[in-house]
């Protein structure tokens, strides 16, 4: 019986070339080798190639060089630290030179660390002058009162331009007069009754500065709650007319009530013409 015959479309053809097929695999062989070949560099790649490299093991070395630098600012940043918190545990912050002071005095709790160990010092201080007046048979001048307790006054300064340190340094400033006031008899003589009239000047000119920089902190909003000044004055004036009958003492903080006293009619002419 005669097959009847029909040529196979050109998708059903399994050959590309007559005794091939097309998916054999010396083709998958053939294509594989040629994706894997990597084209030979023209002559001017290879000259810049060669030309930065040099440059990129400069630059390789550089990179090392950075992160061993960077290791070491973070050993001695921690070393830092561990210094600084060695420091404030020993109360030691009143004694250091001006450059370490201004180095610590970044941290937010710079002041108040600063102030407890001022203030540690401070009753340190006046409870030696007050032993050793107990160990002599005659009272200690008072020259050597106000040298020791004038020690202070400096750091209290520099702690009245920290964030929030002039609160504090305006109250610590009044306790170094009440320090000295303690040491007072009523038996001193006229180089005594001299020596505590200067000392008296050296606080009120350091605490006009520090009203200063309270006032510029308070402005800033630093200050919370909000200074009241005029209960100060009182506080102030008080103590100063305690000290007129009972000592003679005629230049307790003088100008810083003025300063003061001027702050509180500016500030009340201030509030009379607000809009």
């Amino acid at each position: 019986m005669l097959q009847s015959y029909r040529r196979a479309a050109p998708q059903d053809q399994q050959y590309s070339s007559p005794g091939r097929p097309l998916n054999s695999s010396s083709d998958a062989v053939m294509h594989n080798t040629s994706a894997n070949i990597v084209p030979a560099p023209d002559p001017l790649t290879r000259v810049f190639n060669e030309a930065i490299k040099p440059y990129v093991e400069q630059i390789d070395i550089l990179k090392n060089d950075l992160e061993d630098a960077n290791q070491r600012v973070q050993e001695l940043e921690n070393e830092r630290a561990e210094m600084h918190s060695w420091i404030d545990k020993r109360g030691l912050r009143p004694d250091l030179t001006p450059h370490l002071a201004a180095t610590m005095s970044s941290s937010p709790v710079a002041a108040s660390t600063f102030a407890s160990q001022l203030e540690r010092k401070m009753t340190m201080l006046n409870y030696d002058l007050h032993r050793l007046a107990d160990s002599l048979p005659s009272p200690i001048p008072m020259s050597t009162v106000t040298i020791t307790l004038s020690t202070l006054v400096p750091p209290i300064a520099h702690l009245s331009t920290l964030s929030q340190g002039a609160p504090q340094a305006f109250e610590l400033l009044i306790k170094l007069a009440g320090n000295l006031n303690s040491h007072i008899t009523g038996e001193e003589n006229e180089s005594d009754s001299k020596t505590i009239a200067e000392f008296y000047t050296l606080l009120d000119q350091s605490m006009v500065d520090i009203i200063r920089q309270r006032l510029e902190q308070s402005n800033a909003g630093q200050e919370s709650p909000e200074w009241m000044i005029p209960r100060d004055v009182k506080r102030i004036e008080k103590t100063g007319d305690l000290l007129g009958r009972e000592m003679g003492l005629r230049n307790y903080f003088v100008r810083s009530l003025d300063v003061l006293r001027y702050e509180i009619k500016r500030g009340e002419g201030m509030t009379r013409y607000s809009p």
